[in-house]
């Protein structure tokens, strides 16, 4: 199947960071906007003592902004604003 479309490399990772708190999760998510990487986040439960989970975190530390190929899409289908003749 061939596309019109290039296709987007994924972005590497530079460091992933397991955080088991939401307030790391809101302090890691800040100071990467802060620094201007990107990031990837994925939560997963993990199995605790006796039949119980713990919500955890992975984040994923991006050297760039990952792009969406449905956000590359709506950019290029956007309309521009026509000037008055």
């Amino acid at each position: 199947m061939t596309s019109a479309e290039p296709e987007l490399a994924p972005a590497e990772p530079i460091a992933t960071h397991y955080l088991d708190n939401l307030d790391e999760v809101i302090e890691h998510l800040r100071a990467a906007d802060l620094l201007g990487f990107g990031i990837r986040l994925s939560s997963y439960l993990e199995p605790t003592e006796g039949e119980s989970y713990q919500e955890r975190w992975a984040l994923e530390l991006l050297a760039e902004s990952p792009e969406r190929a449905d956000d590359a899409a709506d950019e290029d289908t956007a309309e521009t604003p026509q000037q008055p003749s």
